[in-house]
């Protein structure tokens, strides 16, 4: 398994596409935003810092939506899965395989937008909390995962792409990542914080206030997970 998940890994870092979609699009637009408006602090965070870690949120939920949720049904479509039913590899393994590739190549998109944050962005933050947001930004992407899972099972190859973008546009947008929701309108302020993309980024949100991260909007979240995985392990029994 271990093979495999090396080979998943590096045919994926050798895609031009996931590299543009999932690392350098939200790079850049973290840089050119945080460049061309000048924003008030949002929740008594600098918008450089807070920008930062939606930025770092909205990379991770590509690879682990678009990227699991499209290669999955694209496999699913061209024959590939049935071919690994022909080796010893467990059908559990192969989303254990996806499962953990995902959490992987969510690293170099925090790191790299945490760099810029420091580098280019002159983000200036204890050293504590530097340590405590990368695994924070990490954890928060692991329900799309499940999403991604979900979608790939519900989806035939083309389609699954077009469902994992629009939803992976949709709850960014929503959930505050592209813009703060407190320049919603209040009715969609409130939608917004109902978003598992809100409650996902709040944690890290919160940490760079100094504030801790355990409120009851990690309820919502545990809600939200729980819906996707249960998604993804009925498809998965259904399909798989």
């Amino acid at each position: 398994m271990t093979a495999y998940l090396r080979l998943e890994v590096l045919r994926t870092l050798r895609s031009p596409a996931f590299v543009m979609f999932t690392i350098a699009f939200p790079v850049a637009f973290y840089l050119l935003f945080t460049t061309l408006f000048q924003m008030r602090p949002v929740q008594n965070t600098d918008f450089d810092a807070y920008y930062m870690v939606s930025m770092a949120l909205y990379g991770s939920m590509s690879i682990c939506m678009m990227g699991i949720g499209g290669r999955i049904a694209i496999e699913r479509t061209r024959g590939w899965t049935r071919q690994l039913a022909l080796l010893p590899l467990r059908p559990s393994a192969y989303i254990s395989v996806k499962l953990a590739s995902a959490t992987l190549l969510t690293v170099p998109v925090i790191g790299l937008i945490m760099i810029c944050g420091r580098f280019i962005n002159d983000v200036n933050l204890p050293f504590g909390i530097w340590v405590a947001l990368a695994p924070t930004i990490w954890l928060a992407a692991l329900p799309f995962v499940a999403l991604g899972i979900a979608i790939g099972y519900v989806f035939r190859d083309e389609v699954a792409q077009i469902a994992s973008m629009t939803l992976y546009f949709v709850l960014s947008l929503l959930g505050g990542l592209w813009m703060p929701v407190i320049v919603f309108p209040d009715w969609l302020e409130t939608i917004g914080k109902l978003m598992p993309t809100y409650r996902a980024a709040e944690p890290s949100w919160l940490i760079l206030s100094d504030q801790s991260p355990l409120t009851w909007g990690l309820l919502i979240l545990l809600g939200w997970t729980g819906l996707f995985a249960a998604l993804a392990v009925w498809r998965y029994r259904r399909i798989g």
